[in-house]
């Protein structure tokens, strides 16, 4: 077998490719670009266009991809958000005991948040429990109903802080006085979160399939 008809070849092949990782929305520019290859008159520079070829094909196939489609990245995230529901809930619950003097010995310190801030925890939880029902549904609306409680929550912590009151300073910095391995822990849950809101946003992104 001649070099011409080895090149002729592999350009075939590495079509068959492009045709084959294709997003199914992108047929029409696989087929077009398979019938641009028969058209080079040099077999080198078909190879290198095919080449090409199938560099765009598997980058069309990546932002085509929704990451939430594989079950496991799924339940993953449902778990995750369910953790922070939890937490939320906790929280909400333990505030409003306390306040509600239903525990033998009061706490002090929880009697600084507001009652607000108890009712904000509860919405914030009631939020992410819808968030996991449409991240389990595959809806696009997912991302914002993550990223909305997200940022409550944020938001009612970033208060806590403010006040000198809470104790919540002073208690991070004895925490991390005792370790400082310490911050590790809430760096690597803040980076799960956006790390599930990146996925969700990019598969609102991702094209719909025909």
């Amino acid at each position: 077998m001649t070099s011409t008809a080895v090149c002729r070849w592999l350009s075939r092949r590495l079509i068959d490719v492009v045709r084959r990782f294709s997003p199914s929305e992108r047929e029409d520019w696989a087929h077009a670009m398979s019938r641009e290859v028969d058209e080079i008159p040099s077999e080198r520079d078909a190879v290198m266009w095919a080449l090409g070829c199938v560099r765009a094909s598997c980058y069309e196939r990546f932002i085509s991809m929704k990451p939430s489609s594989w079950w496991p990245v799924r339940m993953g995230m449902a778990l995750w958000i369910a953790l922070l529901a939890s937490e939320m809930f906790a929280y909400s619950v333990i505030t409003l005991a306390n306040k509600l003097r239903l525990f033998t010995e009061h706490l002090p310190l929880l009697e600084v948040p507001p009652l607000w801030e108890s009712v904000l925890a509860v919405v914030t939880a009631v939020s992410f429990l819808l968030a996991i029902v449409l991240i389990l549904r595959r809806s696009r609306a997912a991302f914002w109903a993550v990223v909305v409680p997200c940022a409550m929550m944020l938001s009612g912590f970033a208060l806590r802080v403010s006040r000198p009151e809470s104790g919540v300073p002073q208690n991070l910095s004895m925490a991390y006085h005792r370790s400082h391995y310490f911050l590790i822990w809430p760096i690597l849950g803040l980076a799960m979160t956006m790390l599930i809101c990146l996925t969700l946003w990019h598969d609102r992104r991702a094209p719909v399939p025909n």
